[in-house]
Order: C-alpha cells, then sequence, then structure tokens
C-alpha cells in the first residue's frame, strides 16, 4: 500500500479529491482496454446527438451480486446466514444431527453441503427461511448481517464489496441509469441491506424466492413465508425474472460466471448499443483465483469455464482482471487471504525462536486515525533505541511480513533515533 507522509495527506484539500473523482469516475481501475470500454460506453449512449444515443428511461443496468460485487468465496455469504440459521434453529429439530445436509452444517462443514449442489441448498433455504413472515425474516437478516464476518479477514460481509463496482455503480447512477441487481440469492436477502451498500433500492433488487401467504393475523395483514421454492433466478432464469421485473431488456449487464451467461446474452443481443461485462477472478494474492478458466481451480459454485471465456471474447464481452485491472479491490484494502497458519507460525516465530531472551521493546501497529490522535494526545516521555539490526517490512493481512524493504545492520547505525511519537499516515485515514 503507498504511504503518504501525514504533511501530504493534511495539504490535500477535500475538493481536490473531489475534482480527481469528477476528472476520473473509476478511480480504482487501471487505465486499460477495461476501463476504457466502460467510459465510451457510457458516453456513447448519454450523448444527445449520437446514433447510439438511449433515453434515460431506457438505461437499465444490471447486476450480479455473489462474485460480481462483493466476494462470493469461500462460500455465498448466504450460506452462512443458512448455516447460523441451522445451529440457531438445531434444538427444535434433534433430527438435524444425524440427517444430511443438517449434520454436517452442525459441524461447520459448508464444503459437503456446497459440494450436494442446489438440491441441498435448496432443503436448507426452506427449513431456515419460512415459517415466519416476511418482517420477521427481514430483521433476522438485518441482525445477522450488521455482525457477520468473513472467515478470512475477520471483516463484516458488507465490507467485503468490490470498490471498483461500487464506483461503477455510482457512475452508472449519476449517468442517468437504473441499477438492478439480479441474484441467484434471496431477494428478501439481499433487500435488506441492498440499499446501504450499493445504493439499489428494494424494489431493484431480483433474486431467488420461495412462497408467499396472505394472512391475518390478529387481525393484521401479513405475508408468510412458506417452505416452497416459487423461482430460482439463477442461468436461464435471470432473462425472465428481468423482463417480469423490469419491462424492459438491459442495455448493459455485469456478472462473474455461468449463472450470469444467459443475463448477458439476453442484454447484448438486443439492438442499438449494448455492454457486457465479467468479472475474472485471478487474483489469488488480493483476493482469490478461481476459474476454471485459464487453468485456475475451479470453485463449487461461481465456475467461470473456459467456454464462457471464449464466448466472452467471440461476443465482445469486456472481461476484467482481478489482477491487471483493478488498482485496489476492497475499500479497506486487506491485502492477501492468508492461511491462518501461517498467520500463527508468522506471528509467534520471533518469540519462540527467541525463547527467554524475548524482551521487546518497540512495539508498531496499524489503528485508525481517530484512534491515535486520542492515544497521542496524552504526553509520556521520549525515548530513544538504536535501529542496529532492525528490519522494515511490507505487511500483508493480519501483520504478516510479506517483502523486506530496508534494513539496517550495525555497521549502517549511525547511533541512536530520538522519537517521540513518529507515524505515517496512509491513505485511508489509518496510521502505520
Amino acid at each position: 500500500m503507498k504511504k503518504e507522509s501525514p504533511a501530504e495527506v493534511r495539504s490535500s484539500p477535500q475538493s481536490t479529491a473531489d475534482a480527481a473523482l469528477a476528472t476520473d469516475p473509476l478511480p480504482s481501475w487501471n487505465d486499460g482496454p477495461a476501463k476504457q470500454s466502460i467510459l465510451s460506453f457510457v458516453e456513447t449512449v448519454t450523448q444527445e446527438g449520437s446514433p447510439s444515443f438511449v433515453p434515460v428511461s431506457e438505461r437499465i443496468a444490471t447486476f450480479d451480486n455473489d462474485g460480481t460485487l462483493w466476494c462470493e468465496q469461500p462460500a455465498p455469504v448466504q450460506a452462512y446466514f443458512a448455516l447460523d440459521r441451522v445451529k440457531a434453529l438445531a434444538s427444535q429439530h434433534p433430527e438435524w444431527k444425524t440427517r444430511e445436509p443438517f449434520a454436517s452444517l452442525l459441524q461447520g462443514d459448508l464444503g459437503a453441503t456446497l459440494a450436494g449442489g442446489d438440491r441441498e441448498l435448496l432443503e436448507i433455504v426452506m427449513a431456515t427461511h419460512a415459517g415466519m413472515t416476511t418482517a420477521e425474516f427481514g430483521g433476522i437478516v438485518e441482525e445477522w448481517i450488521a455482525t457477520a464476518r468473513h472467515p478470512a479477514t475477520g471483516r463484516l460481509f458488507t465490507e467485503m464489496t468490490y470498490a471498483p463496482m461500487l464506483e461503477l455503480l455510482a457512475f452508472l447512477r449519476a449517468n442517468g441509469f437504473r441499477n438492478y441487481i439480479v441474484t441467484g440469492g434471496g431477494i428478501e436477502f439481499v433487500r435488506q441491506w441492498g440499499e446501504r451498500v450499493y445504493g439499489v433500492t428494494p424494489e431493484q433488487v431480483i433474486g431467488s424466492s420461495i412462497k408467499t401467504k396472505f394472512e391475518l393475523r390478529d387481525g393484521k395483514p401479513v405475508l408468510m413465508r412458506l417452505p416452497h421454492l416459487n423461482f430460482n433466478n439463477d442461468k436461464a432464469g435471470k432473462p425472465i425474472t428481468i423482463h417480469q421485473h423490469v419491462g424492459r431488456a438491459p442495455i448493459a449487464a455485469f456478472g462473474n460466471s455461468e449463472g450470469d451467461r444467459q443475463m448477458l446474452e439476453y442484454t447484448t443481443g438486443g439492438d442499438g448499443a449494448r455492454f457486457g461485462l465479467l468479472v475474472l477472478h485471478d487474483d489469488v494474492t488480493r483476493e482469490y483465483a478461481y476459474g476454471p478458466a485459464l487453468g485456475m481451480p475451479r470453485p463449487p459454485i461461481g465456475a467461470f469455464t473456459q467456454a464462457l471465456y471464449e464466448q466472452a471474447q467471440g461476443a465482445s464481452w469486456t472481461i476484467v482482471s482481478m489482477k491487471n485491472d483493478w488498482k485496489q479491490v476492497f475499500p479497506f484494502e486487506p491485502g492477501p487471504v492468508i492461511d491462518p497458519l501461517l498467520i500463527d507460525c508468522v506471528s509467534t516465530f520471533v518469540q519462540k525462536s527467541a525463547g527467554e531472551h524475548f524482551s521487546p521493546h518497540v512495539t508498531t501497529g496499524i489503528a485508525p486515525r481517530d484512534y491515535l490522535d486520542t492515544m497521542l494526545a496524552e504526553p509520556f516521555e521520549s525515548f530513544t533505541f538504536s535501529p542496529a539490526g532492525a528490519a522494515v517490512y511490507q505487511l500483508g493481512q493480519f501483520g504478516t511480513a510479506a517483502r523486506k524493504l530496508h534494513d539496517w545492520g550495525p555497521e549502517r547505525s549511525g547511533g541512536a533515533v530520538s522519537e517521540r511519537h513518529a507515524r505515517h499516515d496512509s491513505p485511508n485515514g489509518a496510521s502505520q
């Protein structure tokens, strides 16, 4: 991550940042064919007098959610929600301890459930997402999503969104587009937080659904969620629900897997200027790498096949390489996803190796600027230390050392360095 000095950060007025965003509406995208294809398409369809001009009323863009707008690995977010629902309801269903797919879930084994395909996932959803009103279900989702965290990064799932795609949503919105989320996930699951996270209102969320029934409960009208599938909004189902919910074909569609192929075909098959884009997950350092396109591993869900890759090339759809086309993946830039065993090894190596001689005098870390400002407001005595034998590393996620940047040997140490409260501000407001 690029570092800036405190003076540089404090001397950058908000007006400069606003001007930069106005000049470049997609700052998290690297300059190149992918970014340019987006900019050129939007200019073409929004410029009056252009032969490809599209009226505002017809500027419809559709986005897949899992793997397109936020991280879907190692499992889709709603799978973790279902897992927690199974655990919460387990006391009411003792038979689940020996009945699959529930038994595996109660052991925390999501992999076995995902390997079972749509049938097992559907059985879990029917058992855990029904038997309540739509309002009650919405409350459960809101409470869960407020605290649920990604198992590898420890971040809230709602923070695991892709910064470049958030910029794209905002850019299209600013140019008169109506953005729709067209997800294979549950429509009422995404509607609870889609507006807060993506700026997409509930009526512009389209997804899979279960049947509902109107009832009067204590004289009040309610909609009851029933344990029966209404519609599986995946693959060929996506064009159908777009037609039913929107009434117009999109002029731009964005996805990342075989589940989005028909949506892009439906979108780009129409007359006039059309745009299709697929996100290719090929960045094992900052996120995940999976295909099986280009020889990458095939995931249990969210496959980007070689056939889809070749179809996209032939249809002139834009293929976005996460590794090459995105400057930044997540708004918080967590760095690489690292195995917990490696984290433990790195974090305890020095202490274990030094044994009784382990007695650190200087500790460095990362904290929000507001926290550090409060901490540094309290006076404390200056201290000195010698950098002899010290080294500076580029840190990966969780404080793991990714690459040595500089070191000082005894022969290069020119004496003690006096420090009061050294700090280096990073662009995102954190301090290191």
